[in-house]
């Protein structure tokens, strides 16, 4: 495990667009901290950065203002190997939106970072500025957790969000892939993942309520019914004499089909067979005739 940099770099992070100046402070090594202005060319993304899209829309937004007043806060970059080669550390929407709006130079700030360096600046800097969705956000949690031994507690102080709010927020990554896709597409939202993380099988109803275009609330009190329901009819099964179960299962494996023995008052009661075809009705009816 790597030793996080925990408050100091999020208190730097947090006052990057009020006080340029911390960022000298706050992480000055062996001298080398310039500000500069370089060919725009010159930069190139950091690759393992945890936003993997970026809205169009906001970078035209951001393009557009650019265009009247400049980039006004430096990018955050390190010197590679190559002379005229600048890994971007913070600030790759700026660049992005820079590249728009046809500017042929931006200011930056060069330091020195190692790699874990740039992987905790990268991923606490878009966590606390960016609008990231809430998996990348979520992955960002639990990167920070296991690579740099952040608590809840601590991710909770350093961005500023409750400690529910982290909580749920990495809850989200127990749900199947296929759901994490649905949210990060925005067919869902946070509010209806995390609905469906109380289900042992979510998938077929987030797909349900992707075609209904059910509303979180909707789906709150879908997911509530089928829960209720699932409970009858385990007390259903509970109450059920051992002879009786044995009876559905000779039935069932008979058939061929789910059947199911509803006992009433007294000696009376109702069986249920379930088909899915008409054949497979046919076929009920060829066998008890």
């Amino acid at each position: 495990m790597k030793k996080g940099l925990g408050k100091g770099l999020a208190a730097l992070i947090g006052d990057l667009d009020e006080k340029t100046d911390n960022l000298q402070d706050k992480f000055s090594n062996d001298g080398f901290n310039d500000q500069a202005s370089i060919p725009i060319e010159f930069l190139t993304p950091n690759r393992n950065q945890p936003r993997k899209n970026f809205s169009e829309t906001s970078l035209d937004e951001l393009s557009a203002s650019i265009k009247q007043k400049g980039v006004l806060l430096p990018i955050l970059v390190r010197q590679m190997q190559e002379k005229d080669e600048f890994q971007i550390i913070a600030g790759e929407r700026r660049w992005r939106a820079a590249q728009k709006a046809g500017l042929n130079e931006v200011p930056v700030i060069i330091r020195k970072f190692n790699e874990s360096e740039v992987l905790e600046i990268g991923l606490i800097e878009n966590m606390q500025r960016e609008n990231l969705n809430a998996i990348e956000e979520a992955l960002g949690f639990e990167r920070l957790q296991k690579e740099y031994e952040y608590t809840q507690e601590t991710l909770s102080k350093v961005l500023s969000k409750s400690r529910a709010y982290v909580a749920n927020a990495i809850r989200l990554l127990s749900l199947p892939h296929k759901i994490q896709q649905f949210v990060q597409n925005g067919d869902l939202s946070p509010g209806h993942a995390r609905t469906l993380i109380v289900l042992s099988d979510p998938l077929p109803v987030a797909k349900f309520a992707i075609k209904k275009g059910m509303s979180v609330r909707q789906l709150e009190s879908y997911v509530s019914y089928l829960k209720n329901d699932k409970k009858k009819k385990q007390n259903k099964i509970n109450t059920k004499s051992p002879d009786t179960l044995l009876l559905e299962k000779k039935l069932t494996d008979s058939l061929g089909l789910a059947v199911e023995i509803i006992q009433g008052s007294g000696e009376k009661g109702e069986l249920k067979i379930k088909f899915l075809t008409f054949d497979q009705l046919n076929l009920v009816c060829e066998k008890i005739s």
